[in-house]
């Protein structure tokens, strides 16, 4: 990957992935991509009916990462770990490792510092909603994962806003593409617009 820097990232990049592959090292021991993707989509989405730990919230980035973990522990070292190797999107890197965890910070510390966007209107809260999305995807904290954690904390963040958030499985290719625009061109117009029409006050 041309976004490794260091010898140190290129082991770390290694160690994610059974050797010739580009299929992350499992605690099933899955060595097929296709077999492994079915697998993860249901074990995650089991993990998220049985509900979250109490350590798992909106709150903070300790809370954020509990619902990585939550999500993925029953197949990965690495669930709720910041990823140690560089990547990124197209030609633009998504945060250094050194710089996810104070990073992260910053946006948990700016969202306590704006009450949560508890007693916004519904447009208002989407459109600062879409802005700490976009500002949390640039981090990207985990090896993978990111956009199905995000989206949990999402609904956590909105139900203690008062509203309800219900995105379909027919919304992931705009949810991505949406990512894409914020973090590539800084647009948080195509996030918010999308929030706007799946959020519902209480």
């Amino acid at each position: 990957m041309s976004y490794l820097r260091s010898d140190h990232e290129k082991a770390a990049f290694r160690r994610v992935y059974y050797p010739g592959t580009n299929v992350y090292v499992n605690k099933l021991g899955i060595r097929d991509a296709a077999e492994l993707e079915a697998i993860e989509r249901e074990l995650t989405a089991e993990r998220a009916e049985q509900g979250f730990p109490r350590s798992a919230h909106f709150r903070s980035y300790d809370g954020f990462r509990a619902i990585h973990r939550q999500l993925f522990r029953d197949l990965y070292s690495w669930a709720g770990k910041e990823r140690r190797y560089t990547t990124g999107r197209g030609s633009i890197p998504f945060a250094v490792p050194e710089h996810i965890g104070p990073w992260m910070q910053q946006q948990f510390n700016a969202l306590a510092r704006d009450d949560y966007l508890v007693g916004l209107t519904l447009d208002a809260f989407a459109e600062a909603a879409a802005r700490y999305v976009s500002e949390i995807n640039a981090a990207h904290p985990f090896i993978d994962g990111n956009g199905r954690t995000q989206r949990f904390w999402l609904r956590m963040l909105a139900d203690n806003a008062g509203f309800d958030l219900t995105l379909r499985e027919t919304d992931r290719k705009r949810w991505n593409d949406a990512s894409r625009d914020g973090f590539m061109q800084s647009d948080h117009a195509p996030m918010a617009a999308l929030l706007k029409k799946r959020l519902k006050p209480r």
